[in-house]
């Protein structure tokens, strides 16, 4: 017969054990992402978590979260169980749960430090990260002392380019990145537009850019159409 244990079962809703042990950020209590966590060299490939199944060369291949958040929900809630499932890919992008800049400023707080605290985790667990630069509004700016400086960073640029005003104040908030981080190379999922990307061109800082899946299912759409109409034509 087992014997019932005396300590009472404390259910970890905090999910507190994913930053056990890590130094903090003075501002707002971050756990800082170490640099020894970070890959030194960028993924040939990125493929988002929701096309998983397109994966052909996980070795080479960097797995980000750049996707609607429901799609990668599970592992926000369970980390734990995912830590396997994810070593065997080249390297994973931070995760990307949403922080808009029309959320409370307590719910983009914590919608970054789901995001970090769930990177870090992975990272002192042996899979290599790098981290995803996610910003709400300006006043989330001082989460960029959970990241190391001089090291690869990734940022999503799909869906946040539609409007000029997003393109500027996203530009701004990149320029910002750049110097406070000075990282050692980008990679971009997504477009790397120049009016975004130029500062850090400038400064010699190298762009690595990715194509998403929906920039590759509209190239697609693109030779169909051309296919097409040469078919048309040559009837």
């Amino acid at each position: 017969m087992l014997k019932k244990s005396k300590k009472p079962y404390i259910r970890d809703v905090y999910l507190a054990y994913l930053i056990k042990g890590a130094r903090r950020t003075k501002t707002d209590d971050y756990p800082i992402i170490e640099a020894w966590m970070v890959a030194t060299e960028p993924p040939k490939e990125i493929i988002q978590w929701d096309r998983r199944k397109d994966v052909s060369d996980p070795d080479n291949t960097g797995m980000c979260f750049y996707c609607v958040d429901p799609g990668f929900q599970p592992i926000l809630g369970n980390p734990k169980g995912y830590v396997e499932k994810l070593k065997k890919y080249n390297c994973i992008i931070g995760l990307d749960a949403s922080p808009f800049d029309n959320m409370p400023l307590w719910v983009q707080k914590s919608q970054i430090g789901l995001n970090i605290g769930i990177t870090y985790y992975y990272g002192i667990n042996g899979i290599k990260i790098i981290p995803n630069i996610r910003l709400g509004d300006n006043r989330t700016l001082s989460s960029l002392e959970a990241y190391p400086k001089h090291t690869l960073i990734a940022i999503g640029t799909n869906g946040f380019i539609r409007e000029l005003k997003n393109r500027r104040f996203f530009a701004k908030q990149i320029n910002v990145v750049i110097d406070e981080l000075e990282p050692s190379g980008i990679c971009v999922y997504g477009p790397a537009l120049e009016e975004m990307f130029g500062e850090a061109k400038r400064r010699g800082i190298p762009i690595y850019q990715y194509d998403s899946y929906t920039m590759k299912e509209n190239k697609k759409d693109r030779i169909r159409k051309l296919s097409n109409e040469d078919e048309n034509e040559r009837k």
